[in-house]
Parts: C-alpha cells; structure tokens; sequence
C-alpha cells in the first residue's frame, strides 16, 4: 500500500510540471484533430452523398418509367453521378421502398441506407449523419481535455477512467449496452461535474468581495450533504432513464419519453437543490453567528447576497451544462437506435427526424369574431329572452360582459365544425380556413406539417373515419386521410406540388379545405355525425431552425428560473430560519409551477353575483364569502407567479417545437431582472435592518 501511494505522489508530481503539460496538450490537438478529422471528412463525404441520391431520386416513378425507379424496381441497385449504390439482397425489401402509385416513398431514408456500408464500423452514426454536431463534440471534447491536463487532475481522470472501465467492460462482455452505457455515463458526469467545480473556483480566485462569497457557496456545496444528495441522485439517476425505455413503442415515443423525463428530472432536482442551498447558506450562518466575522469586514450586505447568488448559480450552471450534455448525447444515440421494418419503421424514423428532433413554429386558421355591434345586439336579445334579465332596469356591466365573452366564443367554436354531408345542399359537408403568415415557410422551402384531432359522434376509438384536404380550392390537391377521433395525426405537405406550383399564394396564405367525407353505405349511423375539432388542435407546422439550437435555448430558460429561485429562497432565509425558509420558498415554487393551471381553473370558479345574492340566506353568504375568497387568493397568485409557470421549455422540445428568442429575452427580463431584483432588494433591506450580532445567550 506504501508503494501505491508513493508511486501516486510521483506521478501527481509530474503531471504538475509545465513539461508535462504542454507535451500533453500537442498530443492532446494531435490525437483530437486525428479522430474527429477523420469523423468530418467521413461526415461531409457520406452526407453529400446521401443529397445527391435523396434528389436524384425524389419524385421516380415506377409507372412513369423513370430510370432510377425502374433500376431500383429490377436490380436492387441504382447508379447516381458515375456511383453504383444498392445490392441483390434489396430486391427482397424493394416493394416496401414505393406506394401504390410506384412513387418512390423516402429518397432520403433510401439515401442513408445506400450509404451505410461506407460508415467506420467504430464511428456513432449520429456524428457521421450531422457534421455540426461532430464539430460541437470536437471542440467540447479538445477544451474538456485541455482543462483536465492544465488544472493539473490528469491521474485523476485516469483513475477515473480505469475504475468506470471495470464494469463497462463487463457489460460489454455480457452483451448489455444499454447497462454499459450508463455506467461510462455515471463516470464521465461525475468527473465532469468535479472538473468543472475545480475550474469555477480558479475562476472566482479573485480578490473581491462578490467572488470571495460565491467561492465560498461552491466549496460549501461540495461538502454540504444536502447538496451533494441531489448532485448525486442527478448523475446517478440520468443515466439510468435510457435502460427503463420501452423497446417495443415507436423510436419517436421513446425519444420525446427521454427528452420529457431527463430534463424533468434535471429541472426538478436542479430547483430542488437551488432552493435548499440558498436556504442553508444563508440561514445557517446566521444562525451559528458566523456572519458576525463577514459583516464586521468591509463586505456589504448587498455584494453579500450578490455573491451568494452567483456562488449558487455557478452550481446550476454546472450541473445544467453537466445534464445538458448528457442528454443531448444519449437523444443522439437513440435516433439511430433500429426501427420496426417496413412503412412503419420509414415513417417513425421520418417523425423522429422532422417532428421531433426539430424547431418547428406553429400557425392556426383565422377565425371570424363578431363586431362589437353585433355582440351588443345578441346580448341584448339573450336579455329579453332572460324573464330573470328582462325586468331588471339595469342589467349589471359584468353581467353583459359575461355574455359576450360567450357569445363569441361558441361563435368562434361553430366555426370549426363542420356537418355531414347534405344531398339537397352541395358542399355543406365541408369548410374552408385560411392560414396566413406563412411567407416565412416559402422562403426556407421547408414541408408543412398539419397536425389535427378530429372529434365525431361518440368518439370510439376503435371506428374509423375518413376525411379530405383540398388545398386553395385545386380538386388535383385532395389527399385522402384515415383518422381516429381523440387521437392525434399528423399530415406532410409539400409546399411544391407535383406539378411544380407552391400551395403557398403569394401573400403568405394557404386556403385549406376540410371535408367531411360520407361513409360507406350500411356503415349504421356513421356519416351522420359532425366532424369538430378544438381550437389548439388544428394548427400549420414548419421548421424554423435546428433542435440544437433549441436544446440550447431550453438550458438557458431553465437556468433563467433557477436564478429566481435562488434569488427567492435567498430573500427568505434573510428573515426566516432554515426549516421556514425552506417551506415558504417551496410554497411559492409550487404555486408558480400551478399558476397556468390554477389560471384554467378560475375561468369556470366565479360566486354567485351579487345581485342574485338573498343575504336572509345564512348558507348562500357563507357560500358566497368562501367562494369570493378562495377566487381573490387565486387570482392574486395568478397575478403574481404565472408568468414563471408560463416558460416551460420541456414541453416545447418534446413536441418539436421552437422556443423563439423572444421568449428567452422574455424570461431573462421578468424573472432574471424583475423578479430577482425584488427579491433581492427584499432580502437587502431585511438584512440592513436586521440585529444580526445579538447574542443569543445560547451556544
């Protein structure tokens, strides 16, 4: 034992010595540039492979006799820019390659597997498939490398690295990748969490008052048990969530369950941590009187609870770029995870690529709204036919209001309705809405998704129903759906048609025609139904920008609520002891997280009117007075905290959808600004007017 520890302070001798270090850096660029060299020039290799064959083939047709598609329909092979691509094993497979009408059904699904014998057997497929993020890995990969050898932690890593190996390379052994997988994650998270501890407290080794305080709160949350518990359960947990995925769901479900619970779980833990180290750093110094030495220092009260905040959002932001690049690999890893044969397995792999691992922007119809004339002309008549309204001289404004509020919206909902067919009225079985705002789309020529729930007779999920789209009024456009009521569906429209005109007019619109198809005869009273939908599910979706950005986007909305909250829990351990604080900064935590749904909830929870009231009734007033109460306490929490509830990044990433810049810059103002400087001007002035040397007569 003697030996191994003199042997360990030899090396760790050496690794501190410039020598070493920049020896270790030239291998370090060499072997980096090397691997990841060969990755790009592979990566931009087979990806402009795989544009030139997704193009030559879009659009082949069998039936046509175009010659790829005949190639392709023979010979299992196809020969595109002098390049033969394909094999006689194909021809076994080739049918499920086209539709019924001989058209080639996924050029780019066919491009990626005409290509797949040319990828490195050792290389991931996500990096040879997406040379951004190779360059990404690279950088990140070179600097996290660089920063173990000039922190001077090399031995570390190696043990490190040689302790994870033991179990990897048994599961390997076994066959187990997914169980391997977690364990090298459980070891690299860990150790990035500690190099990244390390090169933050370098960082704050600056003589000054805020950064001596936020050093301290990083040495105190790596040795407090309260924080360790949850860093803990976050590197220990998040690569697990991999190994309890489904096989047997679709990839594209498997996907959006990891991105929902991974950054669930980071978030939750994250403010979990936030808020009890915010608490527990501030409380408890002042309660075991060492604020006494800070606060007879030249150190403010205001760099104090600066520096308490910068000392724990320095720990979010290591343990949220820790998660994060977590997550973002193990998504990489499972897009390319093997999908059910045939048409099901071309399509999931498509949803995974453009409608989950994507930043699309939605766009709903216009919809009529009645004209202030006309709502005042229904009100009134609703008033008349009201024996309780009608004899009143003057019906209260709220009252009016009220009715309005519903008269437009059941105006609104008839709108997206539509009867079934009607032999004596042509075209009564169908609607028409516009899109607009779509100028945007034409220009980045992406493909428009039309997301859609329709609802009929009594929503059985196990009937089927049939519906058409005409698209600006052409019949050539028609495309015939299949759809199960309650049950989402998504559609691809391809803003060229095949005849090489846009669907997209010039102005930006799209007239998109909705109808209800009749079914067939005898099938009891199915085709006698109204076909509606909800207003949030029918909507236009296209792409907008990349789900890396987007992750990025969603990291730094998460870290922007974080910051609230420490500043939040902060304020309250100014006044409150440990257990108090802890419980107030909680409450309030939960009642933004509710504050949307409690938002919800207030438009059906009204008292009973005033005028309507018989305050002889001692039941009614009560009834009256618990309602009015509960309703003023909720709406005060909505008035306050909704807006956090509001920014909820998660479910954005989930359904493919862009987290737009303006939300982000929305979200550092109210809670990064607004609401933490509150709080932070609250927590200064209790503790400049607080007696914080006052002995106790305790301890």
């Amino acid at each position: 034992m003697l030996a191994l520890v003199n042997l360990y302070r030899r090396l760790d001798l050496i690794q501190r010595k410039l020598v070493f270090r920049v020896a270790a850096s030239v291998l370090l660029f060499a072997l980096c540039g090397g691997v990841f060299g060969v990755l790009l020039a592979k990566s931009y290799d087979l990806h402009g492979q795989r544009l030139v064959i997704a193009q030559a083939l879009q659009g082949q047709n069998y039936n046509d006799g175009d010659l790829y598609a005949v190639s392709l329909r023979h010979t299992g092979t196809v020969t595109i820019a002098g390049r033969t691509y394909g094999s006689d094993e194909l021809l076994d497979q080739i049918d499920r390659a086209f539709d019924a009408e001989g058209e080639i059904l996924n050029p780019l699904g066919l491009a990626r597997q005409f290509v797949a014998d040319q990828e490195p057997a050792w290389a991931p497929r996500f990096l040879l498939e997406q040379p951004g993020t190779t360059w990404m890995l690279a950088l990140v990969a070179t600097a996290w490398l660089l920063l173990i050898v000039w922190i001077q932690i090399t031995l570390p890593f190696i043990l490190t690295v040689l302790g994870t190996g033991l179990p990897v390379g048994v599961c390997w052994r076994l066959g187990e990748e997914q169980a391997m997988l977690a364990f090298a994650g459980m070891g690299l998270l860990t150790f990035t969490f500690v190099l990244l501890t390390r090169g933050v407290l370098i960082l704050f080794s600056r003589p000054y008052q805020v950064l001596a305080v936020a050093q301290t709160v990083v040495k105190e949350a790596t040795r407090s048990r309260v924080s360790l518990v949850f860093v803990i359960l976050l590197l220990v947990l998040l690569p697990l969530l991999p190994i309890f995925l489904d096989p047997d769901t679709p990839l594209r479900f498997r996907v959006q369950t990891f991105i929902s619970r991974s950054l669930t779980l980071t978030y939750v833990l994250a403010a979990c941590l936030t808020l009890f180290l915010s608490c527990a750093t501030v409380a408890f110094e002042i309660r075991d009187r060492q604020i006494w030495h800070l606060m007879t220092k030249p150190l403010t009260r205001l760099n104090y609870l600066v520096g308490k905040w910068l000392g724990v959002m320095s720990v979010n932001l290591i343990v949220l770029v820790v998660a994060g690049v977590s997550i973002f690999t193990y998504i990489q890893y499972l897009r390319e995870l093997p999908v059910a044969a045939g048409v099901s397995g071309i399509d999931d792999r498509i949803a995974v690529d453009h409608e989950v691992l994507t930043a699309r922007t939605g766009i709903r119809p216009n919809y009529a709204q009645l004209t202030p004339a006309e709502l005042r002309g229904r009100v009134e008549q609703m008033i008349q036919r009201d024996p309780d309204l009608a004899n009143l001289d003057d019906v209260p404004r709220s009252v009016k209001n009220q009715m309005a509020k519903a008269l437009q919206l059941n105006y609104q909902t008839s709108q997206r309705s539509i009867p079934p067919v009607d032999l004596q009225t042509p075209g009564s079985n169908q609607r028409t809405y516009v899109f607009s705002g779509l100028k945007q789309a034409q220009d980045l020529q992406t493909a428009l998704t039309l997301r859609y729930r329709f609802h009929i007779l009594r929503d059985d999920e196990h009937e089927r129903f049939s519906a058409a789209f005409v698209f600006n009024g052409r019949q050539e456009t028609a495309m015939l759906v299949q759809y199960t009521p309650t049950v989402a569906h998504v559609l691809t429209i391809p803003i060229i048609w095949q005849d090489g005109t846009s669907l997209i007019n010039p102005d930006g619109t799209l007239h998109l025609t909705v109808v209800n198809l009749p079914q067939p005869a005898g099938a009891d009273e199915r085709g006698r139904g109204s076909l509606n939908f909800d207003e949030e599910d029918f909507e236009l979706l296209y792409k907008v920008t990349t789900f890396e950005a987007n992750f990025v986007r969603a990291m730094v909305m998460t870290w922007t609520k974080l910051a609230f909250l420490c500043m939040l829990a902060l304020a309250c351990a100014t006044l409150l002891n440990f257990p108090v604080a802890c419980l107030m900064a909680f409450t309030i935590f939960l009642a933004g997280t509710l504050g949307p749904f409690l938002a919800l909830s207030l438009q059906d929870y009204y008292p009973p009117l005033v005028s309507q009231m018989d305050f002889t009734d001692v039941g009614m007033v009560i009834q009256w007075a618990f309602k009015s109460v509960i309703r003023g306490i909720a709406q005060a929490v909505v008035f306050l905290l909704q807006r956090f509830g509001e920014y909820r990044p998660t479910q954005d990433l989930v359904e493919g959808r862009v987290i737009p810049w303006r939300n982000v810059a929305g979200g550092i103002f109210w809670l990064g600004l607004v609401w933490s400087g509150f709080s932070l001007l609250i927590g200064y002035l209790v503790l400049r007017n607080r007696q914080l040397a006052i002995y106790s007569g305790h301890g």
